[in-house]
């Protein structure tokens, strides 16, 4: 992080962003996350609402747990500290709450994305 051309500033790059922002799953959490920015947000509000979102022919309980599971290893280990890292959420993983850092630049690039019309659709960005 920090290959922007200011060395002294902390914010990721654009190409950092648009790299971030490549994954599906993390433009979801930044869009919920910014939609209830005004206090933080309980990780199990954050689980329901990416399983709700992912998991519409989930069919047995068993593997709406396993699902569920699976989900939350990947936020808790992957998702939200890679965003931390960037300095995009504070992550309190004791209390298992996550607040947004406000970045105008996400935002800008999260309502284009709306505007285009293809702010749902799954893609194969995994970094």
């Amino acid at each position: 992080m920090g290959s922007s051309s200011d060395d002294d500033d902390p914010r990721p790059s654009l190409d950092e962003l648009l790299k971030l922002l490549a994954d599906t799953q993390r433009r979801q959490i930044l869009r919920y996350l910014i939609a209830n920015a005004d206090q933080p947000v309980p990780l199990a509000a954050l689980l329901e609402h990416l399983y709700t979102s992912a998991s519409d022919n989930a069919t047995t309980k068993t593997m709406q747990s396993t699902e569920r599971d699976r989900l939350l290893m990947q936020l808790h280990h992957f998702q939200l500290p890679k965003l931390a890292d960037y300095g995009l959420i504070e992550y309190n993983s004791s209390l298992q709450l996550i607040s947004y850092i406000e970045e105008p630049r996400v935002e800008a690039l999260l309502q284009s994305e709306s505007i285009a019309g293809n702010g749902d659709k799954k893609d194969n960005g995994d970094d």
